[in-house]
C-alpha cells in the first residue's frame, strides 16, 4: 500500500512541473536568458555572479541573440575612522566592476563602482560579520550597476 501511494505522490509531483534541484539536466539561474555570466574569482566575485544572474534574468533591451557577460572585479576594504585605542570604528567596501557584454553583434563595455561604508560593532567577530555583510550589500549594488549601465548603452544604440 506503501508503494502504491509513494508512485501516486511522485506521479503528482511530476505533473506539476517538480524537478529536483540536484538532479541531472536540472536548469539553474545561469541557464535562464539569452545572457550567460562567466565565472568571477573570489567569494566577492561568486555573491557578484549570482546577483548579476538575477539581474540580468529579465534579460536586456535589443539582446535576443546569445551574449557573454565577462566581469573583472576590484574590491577593497578600507578603514575610515579609528577608536582612542587604534581600532576601527568605521570602514568602507569599495568595488569597481570592468565589464565587457560580447555577443555575435558586436561588444558593449564599460566601469562601475559602488560603495557600501557600515560601522564596525564592538562585539568579537562582529568586525567579520559587518565585513561579509558590507561585501554582500557592495556585490548586489555593483551588480545594479552594471546593469544599468548596459540598459543605458544598449539603449543608446
Amino acid at each position: 500500500m506503501k508503494q502504491v501511494l509513494a508512485a501516486l505522490a511522485l506521479l503528482a509531483a511530476s505533473a506539476c512541473g517538480f524537478q529536483p534541484v540536484y538532479a541531472p539536466g536540472a536548469s539553474s539561474l545561469a541557464d535562464s536568458g539569452p545572457i550567460s555570466v562567466e565565472p568571477i574569482r573570489g567569494r566577492s566575485g561568486y555573491m557578484l555572479r549570482q546577483a548579476l544572474q538575477r539581474e540580468l534574468a529579465i534579460g536586456l533591451p535589443g539582446i535576443t541573440e546569445p551574449a557573454t557577460l565577462n566581469v573583472i572585479l576590484d574590491d577593497n576594504l578600507t578603514r575610515l575612522a579609528f577608536q582612542p585605542d587604534g581600532a576601527a570604528s568605521r570602514s568602507s567596501v569599495v568595488a569597481s566592476g570592468r565589464y565587457v557584454l560580447a555577443r555575435e553583434s558586436g561588444t558593449v563595455s564599460g566601469e562601475v563602482d559602488a560603495v557600501t561604508d557600515f560601522a564596525v560593532p564592538d562585539a568579537p567577530y562582529g568586525d567579520v560579520a559587518a565585513q561579509t555583510g558590507a561585501y554582500d550589500r557592495t556585490m548586489r549594488q555593483l551588480a545594479k550597476n552594471i546593469v544599468a549601465d548596459l540598459r543605458l548603452q544598449l539603449a543608446a544604440n
